[in-house]
C-alpha cells in the first residue's frame, strides 16, 4: 500500500495531467463552437451573453463559479429599478410603503395591534 505522501505526489501528478488534457482539449470544443456559430448564425443574445461580461473579464474564480453552478444567470425583472409610488402611508408619522417587498416593521407593528391595512391606504386620485 502507498504512503500518505505518494498518494499526495500522485494526486498532484494527476491535477497536473488533467490540467493539460483540459489545455488539449479546450481549444478543439472552441473551434467547435465557433465553427457551429458561424454555420447556424447565432448572435449573443439568442444565447444569452449579450449582456453578460467574458469569462476571460470576469476572472478564473467567477467564470469557475457560474460554471460548477450549472444555471443560467438570473434575467432582470422589466420592473427592476422603476420607482413606484407609495401605496400605503401612516398619517401619524408620514412612514411610507410602496406595497412590494417585506412589510416594513411600523406597518407590521400598526397590524398586529389590531389596525386594518386598507386604514393606510393612500387614496387615488382620479
Amino acid at each position: 500500500m502507498a504512503s500518505y505522501s505518494e498518494l499526495v505526489q500522485q494526486i498532484t501528478d494527476l491535477q497536473k495531467q488533467a490540467d493539460r488534457q483540459r489545455k488539449e482539449e479546450y481549444s478543439s470544443v472552441v473551434k467547435t463552437i465557433k465553427k457551429q456559430i458561424a454555420e447556424f448564425g447565432i448572435t449573443a443574445e439568442e444565447l444569452g451573453l449579450s449582456s453578460a461580461k467574458p469569462a476571460a473579464k470576469r476572472g478564473r474564480k467567477a467564470a469557475a463559479k457560474g460554471a460548477k453552478a450549472g444555471r443560467k444567470p438570473r434575467a432582470k425583472r422589466s420592473t427592476a429599478g422603476i420607482k413606484v409610488a407609495p401605496k400605503y402611508r401612516d398619517a401619524a408619522t408620514g412612514n411610507t410603503w410602496t406595497g412590494r417587498g417585506k412589510m416594513p416593521r411600523w406597518l407590521a407593528e400598526a397590524t398586529a395591534s389590531g389596525r386594518a391595512l386598507q386604514s393606510f391606504l393612500i387614496p387615488v386620485a382620479a
